[in-house]
């Protein structure tokens, strides 16, 4: 009876201390390092957001600020700008056969086309771009976006079309952008 008490109190200690081995230990290791990867991506993917936002895809000479965080040796082509008043990263980038997923939403103001000039949205015109982050010998970068148009802030499409305004001898290019800098920098709409 005695030894049938010992093995019942020694399987009632053992029970619990596999119980309570999580919660002293925490996160298993495996999922730690999941999410703090996952938290490197997102910051990966803001960063991108937050150059973006500031002009660099606009400017040749910023394009090296990009590249520690794309996979892409040039600024992909572009006919079209996508301004924007602000942006949101996704909170949890989804990890799909070793690659993270990341979504960004963001606020469109309007479109500037490199023809046809510049056009508002609608008002609280969203728009979601989902960007692939992979690694190279466990390098992290953006390898893929379903959108690769620039997304910058209403002040660095200004700065931009200042510039652009100011080096331009064509008329028709001139005016294209005057008019651009016009309804951008008009108060906006009740």
């Amino acid at each position: 009876m005695s030894s049938c008490r010992s093995f019942l109190f020694v399987l009632a200690v053992a029970v619990a201390a596999a119980s309570s081995a999580p919660a002293q230990f925490g996160v298993p290791v495996g999922q730690r390092q999941q999410v703090e990867k996952s938290v490197e991506v997102r910051e990966l993917v803001s960063k991108y957001c937050r150059l973006d936002y500031d002009g660099a895809r606009l400017r040749t000479p910023d394009w090296p600020k990009l590249q520690p965080v794309v996979w892409w040796k040039t600024s992909p082509e572009y006919s079209q700008i996508n301004v924007i008043s602000r942006y949101t990263v996704e909170a949890e980038p989804t990890l799909n056969h070793g690659k993270y997923n990341v979504t960004v939403q963001y606020r469109l103001l309007g479109s500037f086309d490199l023809v046809t000039g510049y056009i508002h949205e609608p008002a609280n015109s969203v728009q979601e771009v989902n960007y692939t982050v992979s690694a190279v010998n466990d390098e992290w970068r953006i390898s893929e976006a379903d959108n690769t148009l620039p997304h910058p802030s209403r002040i660095a499409m200004v700065k931009w079309l200042n510039e652009k305004a100011e080096a331009t001898q064509d008329p028709s290019a001139k005016k294209l952008y005057e008019e651009a800098l016009r309804q951008l920098q008009a108060p906006p709409a009740r």
